[in-house]
């Protein structure tokens, strides 16, 4: 065993052997010796410039921890790098990958289910997977643009596809469902016309929802933040083609899978099946039928609406008051396993050396002149000394040491009298007293320092206490430059910096850019959604939607243990983004229907609930397997996805339709413009008779325009006998289904 003497005082007769700092819980004899301690600490330091550096890191803990070395019993030895970080962040991702992509598969599967039917013409697989792979154009256009842009790649961003994946498939399902929901006159045009008529109602919604997802997101790229500015252009850039792509390549597919339904070809081999007939079964919608007949008529009930309104109200003012509870705290170590070498060093390193905090670093310029800034050094140095946030023991200024050598060298009227003379004496002191030259490591030269040169750069190495809350480490930063700020030295002569610094600078704005972005996002939002809904009751009324689901959801974080830091930010701007889809496709189809209040309130949850509702769900999905990852980051995203999935489809689908059923809009006036006219369809046109046609078996209502037959048509096998047949039309324009508007005589009188 080595022993150590300690001299009088508790000091060691050389600075070299100044070992106290390195050992933890150290034992003493009587005679001032040490002969135990229960933990020491080794540090080695390489150069940045070293390219080889990364490679001796990586060896260097491959050596000392993954080595078959046996060790002396009861010796443990934890140790980590600066690449360990980054290397078990990274690990961390991949082994989250696989519970992604699984999720990634659930949204597939249910969006196979939900598409189509359950038979074998209107199922619609190749559909569904052309309507997912949607997303995955969109990430590869929209990577492949930010980082043309320059943009960089974060740790949060994996994520990025799933947030996609959801507004992708909620699209889909809103044109789906409104697909379905058009008359049954408009099922019997044209696939061209009647895909007009869809998206003349989903278009609205989609875009609604797309527009103001891309407006938050492009508030977001504002940021002083680089990591939230990265994710939110990749975010706006994302939906931008996800929408493009949306109405281009998925309508173009649905427009080729309509034709197959209309020759009844088979929904995975393509072969026709003349003489099908859908099962029953596969034509219930149940989701339709629960809104219809259980839902919609028990939430229009006044003790419903009550008791909805004022838990509602109940619920947001409890997370008003828990919003004010959450702490902003962040420590980049909760996104390692609690397993991870970093992780047990960092708590052994907590546990055994607590008196030492975070290094950091005070840097002067080559604009000091330390003849006449004398003064100003020594107060810098006492106002440090006094700092109850820097630990006293580390503080260890060269200046300041070299000052003291120089007073007992130096008689006080032999003292410098110029700059040149004092470089002369700092020489003697670095190059030739041996305490001296344990600070050479702090000072950067223009030249050997011999003669003339000048000092470009010194540091001040100080170590902060042990502070395990973001207020104290912010405190702790701020105090350091207002001391710098103090001593009248320029900002761009003396700087404080340390790796630490960057997170604690971000936990110091990230409240406040938090607050900035949403207030930004919300007024945007709302302008987006007045210009398109065109109704300001019914904006209104969304925009509370999307600040109830938004502070619930903040409120929430307190009592799931999560804090106000980078990711949860980035998730909570997601969140609010989200929101607005929930409750803008409510909105736009409880102000386009017609009928009383509570009607059109029953009508919009039949029209457009299951879509909205299905939107959500498949979003729940994408990361309802993160809910058992044992990653900080990872079950962060699931506990804010799953809370923005519950209060955004509440307040979409449950406080929204309410709150319109008795302070909402007035349904708006039609004017009637269907034409009063009736057109004989002469008999010399096909010898009166008219030929069906060979795959659809449609009769003469498949003509363009909502069609009424008002006299009887004889049916004798594929050939229809007619008439007289009177046809009342809007506007229909007869000549596509191969008839003439008007009689051969020019006359449109009825026969």
């Amino acid at each position: 065993m080595i022993v150590y003497r300690k001299m009088s005082h508790g000091k060691f007769s050389n600075v070299l052997e100044k070992v106290e700092p390195l050992l933890s819980g150290i034992k003493w004899d009587s005679q001032g010796n040490i002969i135990g301690a229960k933990a020491t600490i080794l540090s080695w330091i390489l150069k940045k410039t070293n390219r080889w550096s990364p490679e001796w890191e990586l060896e260097f803990i491959q050596n000392v921890l993954f080595s078959n070395r046996s060790l002396p019993p009861g010796v443990k030895i934890y140790a980590v790098s600066t690449r360990s970080y980054l290397d078990f962040l990274h690990q961390v991702l991949e082994n989250n990958q696989t519970v992604l992509f699984a999720g990634f598969t659930l949204i597939i599967v249910y969006v196979v289910v939900m598409l189509g039917r359950f038979n074998v013409v209107e199922q619609r697989v190749y559909l569904s997977l052309l309507g997912v792979s949607v997303v995955g154009q969109s990430i590869l256009a929209s990577y492949g643009l930010c980082f043309y842009m320059g943009f960089f790649w974060g740790p949060v961003h994996p994520i990025l596809p799933f947030l996609l994946l959801g507004v992708g498939v909620d699209n889909s399902f809103v044109i789906m469902q409104c697909l379905e929901n058009v008359s049954k006159e408009d099922k019997c045009t044209s696939v061209p016309e009647r895909l007009g008529r869809t998206l003349r109602q989903a278009g609205v919604s989609i875009t609604v929802t797309s527009l103001t997802d891309i407006v938050a997101f492009a508030i977001g790229t504002s940021t002083i933040m680089p990591f939230l500015r990265s994710f939110c252009m990749f975010a706006a850039s994302g939906i931008i083609f996800l929408y493009v792509f949306e109405i281009l390549f998925f309508v173009s597919c649905l427009a080729i899978d309509e034709r197959r339904l209309r020759s009844r070809r088979d929904g995975c081999i393509c072969i026709v099946h003349r003489n099908w007939k859908p099962n029953e079964c596969s034509q219930r919608n149940i989701q339709k039928m629960v809104f219809n007949k259980y839902v919609g008529p028990t939430m229009m009930k006044t003790p419903v609406k009550v008791c909805v309104l004022i838990g509602t109200l109940l619920l947001f003012s409890v997370n008003v008051w828990l919003v004010l509870k959450v702490e902003q705290k962040f420590d980049p170590m909760w996104y390692l396993n609690s397993e991870s070498y970093p992780m047990k060093y960092n708590n052994k390193l907590t546990e055994h050396f607590p008196e030492y905090g975070k290094r950091a670093g005070i840097y002067l310029g080559s604009e000091i002149n330390y003849f006449t800034d004398k003064d100003k050094l020594y107060e810098l140095y006492n106002r440090l000394e006094r700092n109850p946030y820097i630990n006293k023991g580390t503080l260890d200024f060269w200046y300041i040491k070299f000052q003291d050598w120089l007073n007992e060298k130096v008689a006080a009227d032999s003292l410098p009298s110029d700059e040149d003379e004092l470089k002369s004496y700092i020489s003697e002191f670095l190059l030739m007293s041996q305490n001296g030259q344990n600070y050479i490591k702090d000072i950067k030269f223009s030249t050997f320092p011999f003669g003339d040169y000048n000092i470009t750069a010194s540091q001040i190495p100080i170590q902060h206490i042990l502070m395990n809350t973001t207020t104290e480490q912010v405190k702790a930063m701020e105090s350091v430059r207002e001391i710098i700020r103090s001593v009248n030295f320029s900002l761009e002569d003396i700087v404080s910096y340390s790796p630490e610094y960057v997170s604690w600078t971000a936990n110091k704005i990230i409240g406040d850019e938090l607050l900035r972005n949403l207030g930004l996002t919300i007024c945007a939002v709302a302008i987006v959604t007045l210009i398109l809904i065109q109704h300001l009751q019914t904006t209104f009324w969304v925009i509370c939607c999307v600040i109830f689901t938004v502070v619930d959801l903040v409120g929430s974080m307190y009592w799931l243990d999560l804090t106000i830091e980078i990711s949860s930010s980035i998730m909570i701007l997601l969140c609010a983004g989200l929101a607005v889809d929930y409750s803008a496709h409510i909105g736009n189809e409880f102000t386009r229907l017609q009928g009383t209040r509570d009607e059109r309130a029953i009508k919009t949850l039949v029209m457009i609930g299951s879509a909205v509702f299905n939107g959500g769900l498949s979003t729940f999905l994408a990361f309802v397997l993160l809910g058992g990852s044992d990653s900080y980051l990872f079950f962060t995203f699931f506990k804010l996805f799953a809370g923005v999935v519950v209060f955004g489809m509440f307040h979409g689908l449950v406080f929204l339709p309410i709150a319109l059923s008795w302070f909402g809009p007035p349904a708006r006036r039609i004017v009637d413009k269907e034409a009063s006219q009736h057109y004989t369809v002469p008999l010399e046109s096909r010898n009166g008779y008219c030929q069906r046609n060979s795959d659809t078996k449609e009769d003469v209502s498949s003509c363009k325009g909502p069609l009424k037959v008002e006299k009887e048509v004889l049916e004798d096998g594929d050939i229809h006998q007619v008439s007289s047949l009177i046809i009342k039309t809007h506007q229909c324009n007869l000549c596509d289904s191969g008839y003439n508007s008007k009689s051969p005589s020019g006359s449109s009188e009825s026969n």
